[in-house]
This record gives C-alpha cells, sequence and structure tokens, in this order.
C-alpha cells in the first residue's frame, strides 16, 4: 500500500509540474507586436484580393496568419465605438453589401486613420486573419509613413 501510495505522490508532482510548464510557456506566451514585426510579404490591396479570389486554399495557407504590408487607395473609414477600421473596396455589390478588405487599427493608430482622406494612396502594416467569402480581414493594422 505504502508503494502505491508513493508512485501516486510522484505521479502527481510530474503531473503538476507539466501544468505549471504548459501554462508558463504555451497559455501564457507574450503577443506579437505587429507594429514593430517585419511584414512577411508586401502586396498591393488588387494582389492579394485577386490570389485570394482565384485559388482560396493557396492564397490561405500562405498569408493568413503572417504580418503583411498591404498599400492601395482608401475606400473608406468605419468607427464604431472605439474601433477603426480601414476599408478597401474590392467589388461593390448593391444587394448583399461591398466585397472589402477591412483592417481593423490598433487604438493607438485610431486617430490617424479617421483622419485619412478618401482615395489616398496607403501603406498599412496588419496580422491577415483570413477571408470569409465576402471580405478579407486583418488586424492589429498600423499606418506606415
Amino acid at each position: 500500500m505504502k508503494k502505491l501510495l508513493k508512485i501516486g505522490l510522484i505521479l502527481s508532482v510530474i503531473g503538476i509540474i507539466a501544468a505549471v510548464l504548459v501554462w508558463k510557456f504555451y497559455v501564457n506566451k507574450p503577443h506579437e507586436d505587429i507594429d514593430s514585426a517585419t511584414p512577411a510579404y508586401t502586396l498591393s490591396t488588387e494582389e492579394i484580393w485577386k490570389q485570394y479570389t482565384t485559388d482560396l486554399k493557396s492564397a490561405d495557407s500562405i498569408y493568413t496568419g503572417k504580418v503583411i504590408e498591404l498599400n492601395g487607395s482608401l475606400s473608406r473609414v468605419d468607427k464604431n465605438d472605439s474601433l477603426v477600421s480601414v476599408i478597401f473596396v474590392m467589388a461593390a455589390d448593391s444587394m448583399f453589401g461591398d466585397k472589402t478588405i477591412g483592417c481593423q487599427m490598433y487604438k493607438k493608430h485610431n486617430d490617424e486613420a479617421a483622419a485619412l482622406a478618401v482615395g489616398a494612396k496607403v501603406k498599412i502594416k496588419g496580422f491577415c486573419t483570413g477571408y470569409n467569402d465576402t471580405d478579407l480581414i486583418f488586424n492589429k493594422c498600423s499606418i506606415i509613413k
């Protein structure tokens, strides 16, 4: 009986140590700073849109989860509560809404994004989260000067 208790205690200690290590190195890892990250790719909005709409699987495997630098002509800026999104309209669709590339800005870049003029050429760096059949979505975006 003492031998079983000893084995159980050792296994419990190993389990606790494993749980602490998983929490420290996997669950609690710091978030990537997109502002200072080097973009994996630099593309125009037209190039990335064409790739996603012609071969979704291939484009998704290349760009999703990566920091991308985009350049294009601004279509509009959407402001919603504390969120500001820079929008590039890629295909106008009056029935179901425009097909867009939407770039949700970091809060510290909200004022700068809100001041952009429609039609202005802009460079934006952000984290590509993928395509949802109508929109290509980027998060944690900043304006590159």
